[in-house]
């Protein structure tokens, strides 16, 4: 998942926005009027309330539920029967890659918001959308995992898998709850950092059939079992806790998402500060450095009555200036290139100007293929989750975690 926690989502409610009249739009004599369901967000719902007034369509929002697992149920069932009761949809890379590849979303590789800002588009999401075969959002956010390192523990970040190691033993003090490295293993989290040391390594995510894939799962199982640089409860550990001990100086270098910056400058009796919280890319494995990216957007519904009213809304929050509001009002990163230097957003989030700089944090970081360009998303979310938690415990080895991988994928793809 993301940076946007599941915890956020409350139960679905029923939100209306604004009531003035305005005239029907030119583009459709259809009822200018559409469901939109997203994430739970007071300042988002005054963002959406205006669009009556601004370009004739009534936003109808409810709000996702509060179990991500209900979310993910109700959504399948949603494309599954061909629900015509909302017509966009906020969506995750797991959402988006359910009913991108499903063919329950709309391709809006040919619309009026895609051809105003396919140019500003980071080169991130346009690999997504090669690698998909088509436009099924148009995000509002591109985050990213972020490697973190505390510079008073870590004046130079690791540039190698091998100095990662070297710098984790000098800096861990398990009697003290100090750990060199602690990257998210908690459920829901563990998958991404699987990819990320499987892209990392070179490995073939589609098979895992190969030995890089060892490679990268016995790097992950030495971290707890045969190096000590990070602590067994790294299992139970989501984004929200490494956050506090990394803020509280119990962590010399951690990964988390993009907004997590925030969070770890507001912790309670934190000791981290902006000057000492450092970011930089990810300490190269045996093939490349490459980190994850993620990012939410809107969708259009297939199965949509109100396409037209639909793609209006759309059109009307990829503008950069409404894109600008939602990212300074819930501290997302920006997905168009033009918003990197705005000094709002860099106030807001602080991580656009940490380390190397947004830009080079952000090359060549792919999405979580193959998960969110496959058909079976949802199975292999849950077997590379699953995988992780496996080698993080050390309830497998590498081989034995590989073995039982490769088998889960089979069975997977039939």
């Amino acid at each position: 998942m993301t940076n946007i926690t599941r915890r956020r989502f409350l139960t679905t409610t029923a939100i209306g926005t604004a009531s003035m009249l305005a005239a029907p739009s030119v583009f459709s004599q259809e009822t200018r009027e559409i469901s939109l369901i997203g994430w739970n967000s007071e300042k988002l719902k005054e963002i959406f309330s205006r669009t009556e007034a601004e370009i004739g369509v009534k936003v109808n929002y409810d709000v996702l539920p509060a179990k991500w697992s209900d979310v993910m149920q109700k959504i399948t069932l949603w494309g599954q029967t061909g629900y015509s009761g909302v017509d966009v949809l906020f969506a995750d890379d797991l959402i988006g890659g359910l009913w991108g590849m499903n063919g329950w979303a709309e391709d809006l590789s040919g619309s009026r918001a895609w051809a105003a800002n396919e140019a500003d588009i980071v080169d991130n999401i346009h690999d997504l959308n090669t690698a998909a075969g088509g436009v099924y959002r148009m995000f509002y956010t591109l985050g990213l995992e972020p490697f973190m390192y505390n510079r008073t523990l870590v004046p130079n970040p690791p540039s190698t898998w091998d100095e990662l190691v070297e710098i984790g033993k000098k800096t861990t003090d398990a009697a003290n709850g100090v750990w060199g490295w602690r990257p998210l293993g908690g459920e829901g989290h563990a998958f991404n950092t699987v990819l990320l040391m499987l892209n990392q390594a070179g490995a073939d995510v589609y098979s895992l059939k190969d030995d890089a894939t060892r490679q990268a799962l016995q790097f992950m199982y030495d971290w707890v079992q045969t190096y000590k640089i990070t602590p067994p409860s790294v299992v139970g550990e989501d984004n929200t806790v490494v956050q506090a001990l990394a803020g509280t100086g119990k962590a010399g270098m951690w990964w988390t998402y993009d907004s997590g910056t925030n969070e770890i400058l507001n912790v309670q009796n934190g000791t981290l500060k902006l000057d000492t919280l450092g970011a930089a890319r990810w300490p190269k494995g045996p093939a490349s450095d490459i980190g994850l990216v993620h990012g939410w957007g809107l969708m259009l519904s297939r199965y949509s009555k109100k396409k037209e009213a639909a793609k209006d809304v759309i059109e009307w929050m990829a503008q950069p200036s409404i894109l600008k509001e939602m990212g300074v009002a819930q501290n997302m990163a920006p997905p168009y290139k033009s918003l990197f230097g705005d000094a709002d957003l860099r106030k807001a989030m602080p991580i656009l100007t940490a380390g190397p700089g947004w830009e080079e944090l952000l090359r060549g970081a792919k999405f979580r293929e193959p998960i969110v360009s496959s058909p079976q998303v949802t199975q292999l979310w849950s077997m590379y989750d699953q995988l992780g938690s496996y080698i993080l415990s050390g309830q497998y080895d590498a081989e034995q975690a590989q073995a039982w991988a490769v088998k889960e994928y089979d069975s997977i793809r039939g």
